[in-house]
């Protein structure tokens, strides 16, 4: 982990460009707690995605992989044309879902996608915010990872293009932009609850199935529509 620690440092140091001033605090801080022998499991974006892209995240932090067996469960992924929202400065998890793929492919969106990352066969990056007015092509699955307010477009998306979908939500409001007509987290999570209820029973796209990441200390759910 010394290492690892080393390389990441060096990264954040050649390539701060890529992180606001809060982050670069927020992984400065985490990196001395791990020389300290102190870790959490569940961790902010931006340190989750530096970890995992330099493979120095633990088992039991892995919560892409947690995301990952759900969204298998639900969905077989090797053959589709999957949308991911908001999928970082490092394209983790889109990652992650190209190496299992045989024929789709994975298309993600995010302004702030590292200039650095390439994408492959299956791989597309789109250095945009996703918006539910996209048109999503040939898309059967949009997905999202704790995107902040771009699970409200990939939702409207998802439900008015009557494709499968699956998110996992993260703190709602305030965030000081848009969240801040929610007054908590508890609302934030309510409103998005009825909004994805809404639009499944709207386009009859089955039930919305709600599921946890708890072993990852996520207290936050995981929605998606269930075809009957």
């Amino acid at each position: 982990m010394t290492e690892k620690l080393r390389q990441i440092t060096e990264y954040v140091y050649n390539h701060a460009e890529l992180f606001d001033r809060f982050e670069l605090m927020y992984i400065r801080q985490y990196i001395q707690e791990v020389q300290e022998g102190r870790y959490d499991l569940f961790l902010p974006d931006v340190i989750r995605e530096l970890f995992d892209y330099f493979h120095a995240i633990t088992d039991d932090q892995d919560i892409y992989s947690g995301f990952l067996t759900l969204l298998q469960k639900e969905f077989p992924i090797e053959d589709r044309d999957i949308i991911e929202v908001g999928g970082g400065i490092f394209p983790c998890l889109g990652k992650k879902i190209s190496l299992l793929q045989n024929y789709g492919s994975i298309t993600v969106y995010d302004p702030r996608l590292s200039v650095y990352e390439r994408g492959n066969s299956h791989l597309h990056l789109v250095r945009k915010e996703f918006s539910r007015y996209d048109d999503v092509g040939s898309a059967n699955l949009i997905i999202g990872f704790m995107p902040c307010k771009g699970a409200e477009d990939l939702v409207d998306s998802a439900t008015s293009n009557e494709i499968d979908f699956m998110v996992a939500l993260c703190e709602g409001g305030p965030h000081g932009d848009i969240y801040d007509y929610f007054e908590s987290d508890d609302e934030w999570i309510d409103s998005m609850l009825y909004r994805a209820d809404r639009g499944i029973e709207n386009h009859h796209m089955g039930t919305l199935g709600i599921q946890y990441l708890d072993e990852y200390e996520d207290p936050y759910p995981v929605i998606y529509n269930k075809r009957k």
